[in-house]
Protein backbone atom coordinates (compact mmCIF):
# COMPACT_ATOMS: atom_id res chain seq x y z
CA UNK A 1 0.00 0.00 0.00
CA UNK A 2 1.57 3.20 -0.76
CA UNK A 3 0.01 5.84 1.71
CA UNK A 4 0.81 4.65 5.07
CA UNK A 5 -2.41 6.11 6.43
CA UNK A 6 -5.25 7.60 4.68
CA UNK A 7 -8.45 9.88 5.66
CA UNK A 8 -11.87 8.06 4.69
CA UNK A 9 -13.67 11.28 5.26
CA UNK A 10 -17.04 12.92 4.06
CA UNK A 11 -20.58 14.08 5.45
CA UNK A 12 -22.02 12.08 7.87
CA UNK A 13 -24.53 9.63 5.71
CA UNK A 14 -22.14 9.10 2.80
CA UNK A 15 -20.96 5.74 3.03
CA UNK A 16 -17.78 6.06 5.06
CA UNK A 17 -18.76 3.31 7.88
CA UNK A 18 -20.04 1.04 5.34
CA UNK A 19 -16.61 1.37 3.29
CA UNK A 20 -14.61 1.12 6.58
CA UNK A 21 -16.18 -2.53 6.90
CA UNK A 22 -15.73 -3.58 3.44
CA UNK A 23 -11.84 -2.53 3.28
CA UNK A 24 -11.87 -4.27 6.55
CA UNK A 25 -13.19 -7.47 5.22
CA UNK A 26 -10.21 -6.64 2.49
CA UNK A 27 -7.53 -7.11 5.91
CA UNK A 28 -7.41 -3.38 6.14
CA UNK A 29 -6.51 -1.97 9.24
CA UNK A 30 -9.40 0.33 10.24
CA UNK A 31 -9.42 2.68 13.17
CA UNK A 32 -11.98 4.80 14.43
CA UNK A 33 -11.46 8.32 14.65
CA UNK A 34 -13.26 8.47 17.62
CA UNK A 35 -10.59 6.33 19.14
CA UNK A 36 -8.01 8.55 17.89
CA UNK A 37 -9.87 11.87 19.85
CA UNK A 38 -9.55 9.82 23.03
CA UNK A 39 -5.67 9.60 22.52
CA UNK A 40 -4.72 13.00 22.44
CA UNK A 41 -7.43 14.10 24.67
CA UNK A 42 -9.24 15.84 22.01
CA UNK A 43 -12.84 14.16 23.37
CA UNK A 44 -15.36 15.73 25.29
CA UNK A 45 -19.04 15.03 25.65
CA UNK A 46 -21.15 17.88 26.37
CA UNK A 47 -25.23 17.65 26.44
CA UNK A 48 -24.92 14.31 25.36
CA UNK A 49 -22.75 14.59 22.44
CA UNK A 50 -19.26 14.07 21.69
CA UNK A 51 -17.21 17.03 20.96
CA UNK A 52 -13.82 16.87 18.94
CA UNK A 53 -11.10 19.74 19.51
CA UNK A 54 -9.91 19.14 16.38
CA UNK A 55 -6.71 20.85 16.47
CA UNK A 56 -5.31 18.17 18.54
CA UNK A 57 -5.71 15.39 16.18
CA UNK A 58 -2.52 16.18 14.24
CA UNK A 59 -0.66 15.35 17.35
CA UNK A 60 -1.84 11.79 16.75
CA UNK A 61 1.08 9.34 15.21
CA UNK A 62 0.15 5.73 13.96
CA UNK A 63 2.70 3.64 15.15
CA UNK A 64 1.47 0.10 14.22
CA UNK A 65 3.61 -1.75 10.95
CA UNK A 66 0.79 -1.73 8.38
CA UNK A 67 -0.98 0.95 6.95
CA UNK A 68 -4.46 1.95 8.14
CA UNK A 69 -7.64 3.65 7.21
CA UNK A 70 -8.77 6.39 9.67
CA UNK A 71 -12.91 6.06 9.47
CA UNK A 72 -14.27 9.99 10.20
CA UNK A 73 -15.65 12.51 9.64
CA UNK A 74 -13.27 14.49 10.83
CA UNK A 75 -10.24 12.07 9.32
CA UNK A 76 -8.22 14.74 7.49
CA UNK A 77 -7.59 16.42 10.71
CA UNK A 78 -5.07 13.73 11.35
CA UNK A 79 -1.85 13.78 9.77
CA UNK A 80 -2.00 11.47 7.08
CA UNK A 81 -0.62 10.52 3.65
CA UNK A 82 -4.03 10.07 1.21
CA UNK A 83 -7.47 11.04 1.59
CA UNK A 84 -10.60 9.23 0.54
CA UNK A 85 -13.89 11.56 0.42
CA UNK A 86 -17.42 10.14 0.08
CA UNK A 87 -19.98 12.75 -1.28
CA UNK A 88 -23.33 12.76 -1.63
CA UNK A 89 -26.08 14.99 -3.49
CA UNK A 90 -27.43 16.87 -0.81
CA UNK A 91 -30.74 16.49 -1.47
CA UNK A 92 -30.24 12.70 -1.16
CA UNK A 93 -27.74 13.24 1.92
CA UNK A 94 -30.68 15.10 3.47
CA UNK A 95 -32.92 11.83 2.98
CA UNK A 96 -30.42 9.70 4.59
CA UNK A 97 -29.93 11.91 7.31
CA UNK A 98 -33.51 12.11 8.21
CA UNK A 99 -34.26 8.67 8.11
CA UNK A 100 -30.92 8.53 10.28
CA UNK A 101 -31.77 8.58 14.05
CA UNK A 102 -30.27 11.50 16.68
CA UNK A 103 -30.10 14.06 13.86
CA UNK A 104 -32.09 17.10 14.59
CA UNK A 105 -33.17 19.31 11.54
CA UNK A 106 -30.44 21.50 12.62
CA UNK A 107 -27.62 19.34 12.56
CA UNK A 108 -29.26 17.88 9.45
CA UNK A 109 -29.11 21.35 8.03
CA UNK A 110 -25.55 21.67 8.80
CA UNK A 111 -24.30 18.89 7.18
CA UNK A 112 -26.28 19.78 4.15
CA UNK A 113 -25.07 23.06 3.76
CA UNK A 114 -21.38 21.46 4.39
CA UNK A 115 -21.68 18.54 1.74
CA UNK A 116 -22.94 21.37 -0.64
CA UNK A 117 -20.52 23.82 -0.41
CA UNK A 118 -17.70 21.22 -0.67
CA UNK A 119 -16.38 21.76 2.91
CA UNK A 120 -13.85 18.74 3.16
CA UNK A 121 -12.07 19.46 0.19
CA UNK A 122 -12.11 23.35 1.67
CA UNK A 123 -10.35 21.47 4.82
CA UNK A 124 -8.12 19.40 2.64
CA UNK A 125 -6.68 22.41 0.50
CA UNK A 126 -6.01 24.34 3.37
CA UNK A 127 -4.74 20.93 5.53
CA UNK A 128 -3.01 18.71 2.70
CA UNK A 129 -2.69 20.08 -0.65
CA UNK A 130 -0.33 17.98 -1.70
CA UNK A 131 -1.56 14.66 -0.07
CA UNK A 132 -3.14 11.99 -2.70
CA UNK A 133 -7.35 11.95 -3.07
CA UNK A 134 -9.70 9.93 -4.09
CA UNK A 135 -13.48 11.49 -4.52
CA UNK A 136 -16.32 9.18 -4.53
CA UNK A 137 -19.82 10.43 -5.22
CA UNK A 138 -22.20 7.77 -3.10
CA UNK A 139 -25.42 9.32 -4.29
CA UNK A 140 -26.92 6.71 -6.53
CA UNK A 141 -24.23 4.16 -7.11
CA UNK A 142 -22.76 1.44 -4.67
CA UNK A 143 -18.85 1.90 -3.43
CA UNK A 144 -16.48 -0.11 -6.30
CA UNK A 145 -14.30 -1.41 -3.28
CA UNK A 146 -12.25 -2.67 -5.64
CA UNK A 147 -11.08 0.85 -7.38
CA UNK A 148 -10.87 2.09 -3.85
CA UNK A 149 -8.27 -1.10 -3.34
CA UNK A 150 -6.30 0.13 -6.39
CA UNK A 151 -5.82 3.59 -5.43
CA UNK A 152 -4.42 2.34 -2.08
CA UNK A 153 -1.87 0.46 -3.62
CA UNK A 154 -1.31 2.87 -6.73
CA UNK A 155 2.45 4.38 -6.12
CA UNK A 156 1.60 7.68 -6.99
CA UNK A 157 -1.89 7.68 -5.47
CA UNK A 158 -3.82 9.18 -8.33
CA UNK A 159 -3.82 13.22 -8.25
CA UNK A 160 -2.85 15.93 -5.81
CA UNK A 161 -5.85 17.65 -3.58
CA UNK A 162 -4.46 21.01 -4.99
CA UNK A 163 -4.92 18.86 -8.60
CA UNK A 164 -8.27 17.53 -7.89
CA UNK A 165 -10.16 19.80 -6.64
CA UNK A 166 -10.44 21.04 -10.09
CA UNK A 167 -12.61 18.60 -11.26
CA UNK A 168 -14.65 17.91 -8.01
CA UNK A 169 -18.15 17.04 -7.49
CA UNK A 170 -19.73 20.36 -7.06
CA UNK A 171 -22.98 20.52 -6.19
CA UNK A 172 -23.58 24.57 -6.11
CA UNK A 173 -23.53 24.27 -9.89
CA UNK A 174 -25.52 21.24 -10.68
CA UNK A 175 -28.90 22.62 -11.60
CA UNK A 176 -30.70 19.94 -10.75
CA UNK A 177 -29.56 19.44 -7.06
CA UNK A 178 -28.81 23.23 -6.39
CA UNK A 179 -32.78 23.68 -7.12
CA UNK A 180 -33.91 20.92 -4.68
CA UNK A 181 -32.06 22.63 -1.29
Amino acid sequence: MCPRVVALTGSPGTGKSTLAEALKQHGLKIIRLEDIAKDVDALTRESGVNIIETSKLSEWVWSGDESCIIDGHLSHYCTIDAAIILRCAPDVLRQRLEQRGGYGSEKIESNVEWEFIAGTWSDLVNLHPQIGVLEIDTTNESIDVEHVLRFLSSEDCDESVQDAIHHAQDWMNAEDVAESI
